[in-house]
């Protein structure tokens, strides 16, 4: 069985045959479980478990932790990304990939919960960013590869509605297994191989040894960073524009525990009910919005608007938490922040980026960059953050790291109004 016979489309050309109700449910359902692998450790456990191994010194650590995480992150991504689009198998192109970061990621996180010193925890993490990013990869390129453009806005949504109901439902690993390290890594991860299983199962007549073998060499590695601005204008710009967006919801989730425990001043008792407030209720309305943004940009088309409206709202949401000192002022803002303005972000930025992307058969590559763009703010801002958080003297300035993230969100606006590829 050819490609083209099983994707609706060569590797040159979109796919045109529609996705039917259960694909697009399994789909959602493995997303879900992939983001929730990644997700949960990166929002919650890492920090808690940094706090447990390294009271004293845990801002700096964990900002070490969060951006060699990311960093390796970055990396990984338009690599396995790259491979991906490469490997040549029965098994197709994205199912190896998917398989080989599970399996991965899971050795990662038993590393994690055993630990017992940072550079052991940090060794554990960076093979499960690693390793994650292989399936996250592989599985956005689905996208691609099998959704017709009329329903990319819709299903490419999902990816953003399964990170926030991840969340959702990952911060109760928290509360129900509060000192079970093993748990708090470990199910989120089984979670996953359970529903990829079912993907995979729908995917089983993928086969890509009829396409031609494509070179990878050190050349298309390090290719595998870069936009030609030139080649790519508006694909490029949009790339700008994420990355200026992702900035203000960077540092409302790299720093959720810090500001609930330093600024809000929540005592210990009281900490794991409040971070599950700070998720799950801008966890539930991002699951909601989501799709429906998604359904939006299909039937209006108008993808920047709504880029730009996540934009506003990310930054407006930001700023209110500079002024915050409050628990219930605190779970407003961060839901207009990571509820109402992520939200419209997951429901609009895959096909925003599907849209602007000029060479089809490179789409798990387009997509990884696209994930740097999304995530790269969260391995920078850790690093700028000392700085931000030290203006003053004294106690943490969290107000000037938050107001910085939320003028970087409003100034992704600027490459955006000059994007020709959509409205």
């Amino acid at each position: 069985m050819t490609e083209t016979s099983l994707t609706g489309a060569s590797p040159a050309t979109a796919p045109v045959r529609r996705v039917g109700p259960v694909f697009i449910t399994v789909y959602a359902l493995a997303l879900f479980g992939i983001w929730m692998s990644i997700m949960l450790p990166a929002s919650v456990t890492i920090a808690l478990r940094i706090s447990e191994i390294d009271p004293e010194g845990k801002t700096t650590s964990y900002s070490i932790a969060s951006g060699v995480g990311t960093l390796v992150a970055l990396l990984a991504n338009p690599f396995f990304g790259r491979l991906s689009d490469r490997t040549r198998s029965r098994f197709g192109r994205r199912r190896p990939w998917i398989v080989v970061g599970l399996l991965g990621t899971m050795g990662g996180a038993l590393v994690i919960a055993l630990s017992s010193s940072f550079p052991m925890l940090l060794l554990g993490w960076i093979i499960m960013q690693a390793f994650i990013n292989a399936s996250i990869a592989a599985a956005l390129a689905v996208v691609a590869d099998r959704v017709p453009v009329a329903q990319q806005g819709l299903v490419g949504a999902l990816s953003g509605m399964a990170s926030s109901a991840s969340l959702v439902v990952g911060v109760y690993f928290v509360q129900w297994f509060p000192t079970n390290m093993l748990a708090q890594f470990g199910l989120p991860v089984l979670i996953a191989l359970v529903f990829c299983g079912i993907l995979l199962w729908l995917l089983r007549g993928d086969d890509s040894r009829d396409l031609t073998p494509a070179p990878f060499g050190v050349a298309e590695f390090f290719g595998s960073f870069y936009v030609d601005p030139r080649r790519s204008p508006d694909f490029a710009k949009f790339l700008v524009t994420m990355f200026l967006v992702s900035c203000g919801i960077a540092v409302v989730g790299t720093y959720t525990v810090y500001i609930l425990q330093d600024r809000v001043n929540v005592t210990e008792e009281a900490i794991g009910g409040v971070i599950t407030l700070a998720y799950v209720i801008p966890g539930v309305l991002a699951t909601v919005i989501a799709p429906f943004i998604g359904w939006l940009n299909d039937r209006t088309g108008r993808r920047k608007v709504l880029m730009g409206a996540a934009a506003v709202l990310i930054a407006l949401g930001t700023t209110m938490l500079s002024f915050t000192t409050e628990v219930t002022p605190y779970l407003l803002a961060v839901t207009i922040a990571t509820g109402l303005g992520t939200g419209v972000l997951s429901g609009t930025y895959i096909g925003l980026a599907i849209a602007t992307m000029n060479d089809p058969s490179s789409s798990a590559r387009d997509l990884g960059v696209t994930n740097i763009a999304y995530t790269l703010p969260f391995s920078i801002m850790p690093f700028a953050a000392p700085l931000l958080l030290g203006i003053g003297g004294g106690q943490a300035n969290y107000p000037a790291l938050l107001i910085a993230g939320a003028v970087l969100s409003l100034a992704g606006l600027v490459p955006l109004a000059f994007i020709k590829a959509t409205k």
